[in-house]
């Protein structure tokens, strides 16, 4: 492990995602249990990203702010509103009433939960060296990953033997755990110089969207993130879809964990093998390129068995696009621009997310899912060649000065 530090970040960050993974698919699959509607499922997701369009609101708070301190509130606040979901479970009620109160709920943890990942993204150049950037973030993205591989095995194992209910409780106290953790991290000091310029900068809530603004790099990336996010808004959606006609609620959990397993394969093991022959820069083409192709072949398959092949093959790529890209943006960053810009990407990339969720679960009473793959194949395949028009993104090399 990089330092002890890190090593706190990273288990806390692992325990807290295995929960956030039995929360969204125990969540998900009651609400269509209970509604039998794929819109009131896009609603869900709606409530659960929607709060993600005010992250950039905290940029500068987050900036002047403990970071540890944040990460344990984030993570206690997230606990305490997912007690009252879990009253709504165990008790009989009437259906819309019971799915409103749930996407009430679920609205206000995803609101304490918005900047979990924007405050770990700051964090992490103030405790890891940027040569060492690129190796957390491969380990942070094993954690995502992996961990949501196990959160979806076990949580599609508990949905078919005990209940939603065991997967929430589950939850909670994956959120005691991991802000445990968050507590033991020891924060850096800070450089008197650059506390200073912290302070006297003049910022203002639209500080990180001009500096996005200013950058073509910048822009490109956060252009890719928030469609790609306002498709996986749409899968969240089709992927219920999916199993349903495929499996019913195990091929659902399979799914998921399918896609885990190849976007840990991806940000680990594959992106590992590519960063020694390639340039950092470089494999965002790649990746997108290689992933449209096999999301086109996984839809085009009859075979269940091939068609999770080549959705896993497709997600490995999904992997190593996000290795790729975080330490390219924290390396890009000077310490005081970090949390203002992470905040404002958040909320161009995240929120598309319930968009993306409202207007794919509307669609799907029209289209099936195989057309679904395709749009966002095609999606992927656009963005490869923007990635290979960018010289500043193609030729970048991690530890360079940008």
């Amino acid at each position: 492990m990089i330092n002890q530090n890190f090593k706190r970040l990273f288990i806390g960050r692992s325990i807290s995602n295995v929960g956030d993974s039995l929360y969204a698919i125990g969540l998900s699959w009651y609400i269509f249990s209970l509604t039998n509607s794929s819109l009131w499922v896009g609603i869900l997701n709606f409530a659960l990203f929607i709060p993600n369009l005010f992250s950039f609101l905290l940029g500068d708070f987050i900036e002047r702010t403990n970071k540890r301190k944040l990460l344990v509130f984030i993570e206690l606040g997230q606990g305490l509103f997912l007690l009252p979901i879990i009253l709504l479970i165990a008790f009989q009620m009437d259906t819309t009433m019971k799915a409103s109160l749930i996407c009430i709920f679920a609205f206000l943890i995803a609101t304490f939960g918005m900047n979990a990942y924007v405050v770990q993204d700051v964090l992490m150049p103030e405790i890891v060296t940027e040569n060492r950037l690129s190796s957390a973030s491969m380990y942070m993205s094993f954690s995502y990953n992996a961990m949501d591989y196990v959160g979806n095995a076990i949580g599609g194992f508990l949905l078919k033997v005990f209940s939603v209910f065991s997967l929430m409780i589950i939850d909670i106290i994956s959120f005691i755990a991991s802000a445990f953790l968050f507590m033991k991290i020891e924060m850096p000091d800070v450089p008197e110089n650059v506390a200073t310029n912290i302070e006297r900068e003049k910022t203002s809530i639209f500080s990180g969207i001009a500096l996005i603004r200013a950058r073509k790099d910048l822009l490109l990336i956060t252009l890719f993130g928030g469609l790609a996010n306002f498709f996986f808004g749409g899968l969240a959606v089709f992927a219920v879809l999916i199993g349903k006609e495929l499996g019913g609620a195990g091929f659902y959990g399979l799914l998921l964990a399918i896609e885990s397993i190849g976007v840990t394969i991806g940000t680990t093991l594959f992106a590992k093998l590519l960063l020694k022959h390639f340039k950092l820069g470089s494999l965002f083409p790649i990746s997108c390129f290689r992933m449209g192709l096999c999301l086109t072949i996984s839809c085009l398959l009859k075979n269940n068995y091939l068609f999770l092949g080549f959705w896993a093959i497709a997600f490995m790529f999904q992997g190593l696009n996000r290795v790729v890209t975080t330490p390219y943006l924290q390396a890009s960053l000077v310490q005081g621009q970090r949390a203002k810009f992470f905040s404002a990407f958040n909320t161009l990339t995240v929120a598309p997310l319930p968009i993306g969720s409202l207007f794919f679960g509307k669609l799907a009473t029209i289209i099936d899912w195989q057309l679904f793959i395709i749009l966002f194949a095609i999606y992927m395949v656009i963005f490869g060649l923007l990635f290979t028009a960018n010289r500043k993104i193609k030729n970048f090399v991690e530890g360079s000065s940008n």
